[in-house]
């Protein structure tokens, strides 16, 4: 063993009490969620759909970008910025496209190097400013930092690994990761809370790291079983604690290539997230219930809406497929049953989920 497999070996091996109490928590409502699941067809398609844009929006926002969802939504309905002209919304579309690939064909993108450098290429496909460096680990030095409103780095975090050290250590992650949960030496939520921080630690790309990681983190859980993040966005949950992300980040970081070196501020955050997705998820399964008093078309509607901010006739009509009249029927029926309320009046009027 090298000292990084010692290393890596050492911060995850003997986990506090209440990390294995959260594991056997995470884990338990994994499995309730996966007996039982019933959506149609339609129905995931549109969770997943809804996912992938409230996650494209909160991870590069995390990032600095200043699109909110309703704009990611147009951009994924091709109805905003035809060329990509923006760098926010270059960073939308390829992060949508990279994390629908990762939803579609996890099953076939194993734990490689080749791997995360094609979907580092796949996620900066559109960012002409990042054209040369696609797909290529840093060729020069980068750091981590908090941006500003401006877009510009305000304050540093943490120093990454020398770009001429980046693609021994990212070899050495990779085949500890993959050699590690390969053989179950470790929970696979501890392996892969590792494989994330030391990744981020190392920034092996000059620009992109924090959005590929989170690329990574739900690739790395739905090859390990855990479903339920297709339908809960993880980036949006750790938005909402960006301060919190930043926090466990550099405390874990400092600690690094000391004699106390430990990732537990950022595993307790890790798994914090983790649980709060499967705990979310575990309501839209209870959720799901309404099915047995919507017809399918009622069912298609009302799902549409439970994933968006507000919708209006016409978009659950482009969303769905579902004609103008069953769709005014349906919103109807789920007025009825409180499931959803109108916005505004007339023509403008939009619905919102309860």
């Amino acid at each position: 063993m090298n000292d990084n497999t010692l290393k890596f070996d050492s911060r995850i091996k003997n986990p506090e009490p209440h990390i294995v109490a959260l594991l056997a928590e995470i884990d338990g409502i994994r499995g309730e969620f996966k007996s039982g699941l019933r959506m149609t067809p339609q129905a995931i398609t549109n969770l997943k759909k809804s996912t992938l844009i409230t996650s494209a929006g909160a991870s590069t926002r995390i990032e600095g970008s200043k699109l909110n969802d309703e704009e990611v939504q147009k951009i994924m309905q091709g109805l905003a910025v035809s060329k990509f002209a923006d760098r926010d919304s270059q960073e939308v579309q390829g992060y949508l496209e990279t994390l629908q690939n990762v939803f579609d064909s996890y099953q076939t993108l194993p734990l490689r190097e080749s791997t995360i450098k094609s979907l580092h290429s796949e996620l900066l496909k559109y960012s002409t400013k990042d054209e040369a460096q696609r797909g290529e680990y840093k060729k020069k030095e980068n750091a981590v930092g908090v941006m500003g409103p401006d877009g510009q780095v305000v304050k540093i975090i943490f120093e990454t690994t020398p770009a001429y050290l980046a693609p021994i250590e990212m070899q050495t992650l990779v085949e500890w990761t993959a050699e590690a949960i390969e053989h179950n030496r470790f929970h696979p939520l501890l392996i892969i809370a590792n494989f994330v921080i030391e990744f981020l630690k190392i920034h092996p790309f000059e620009d992109g790291n924090g959005r590929l990681a989170r690329v990574l983190t739900n690739l790395l859980l739905l090859r390990h079983g855990y479903q339920f993040i297709q339908y809960v966005s993880h980036e949006q949950l750790v938005e909402k604690r960006k301060d919190e992300y930043y926090i466990a980040l550099r405390k874990s970081q400092e600690t690094f290539k000391t004699d106390h070196d430990t990732i537990f501020p950022w595993l307790n955050f890790f798994l914090a997230v983790i649980k709060e997705q499967a705990t979310i998820a575990l309501v839209y399964l209870e959720e799901e219930k309404v099915e047995d008093t919507l017809s399918s078309k009622q069912y298609e509607v009302w799902h549409y809406i439970s994933g968006v901010l507000e919708a209006s006739p016409s978009d659950i009509v482009k969303a769905t497929g579902v004609l103008m009249p069953t769709v005014r029927q349906s919103l109807a029926r789920l007025i009825q049953l409180k499931k959803i309320k109108p916005i505004g009046r007339g023509r403008g009027t939009r619905y919102v989920k309860i």
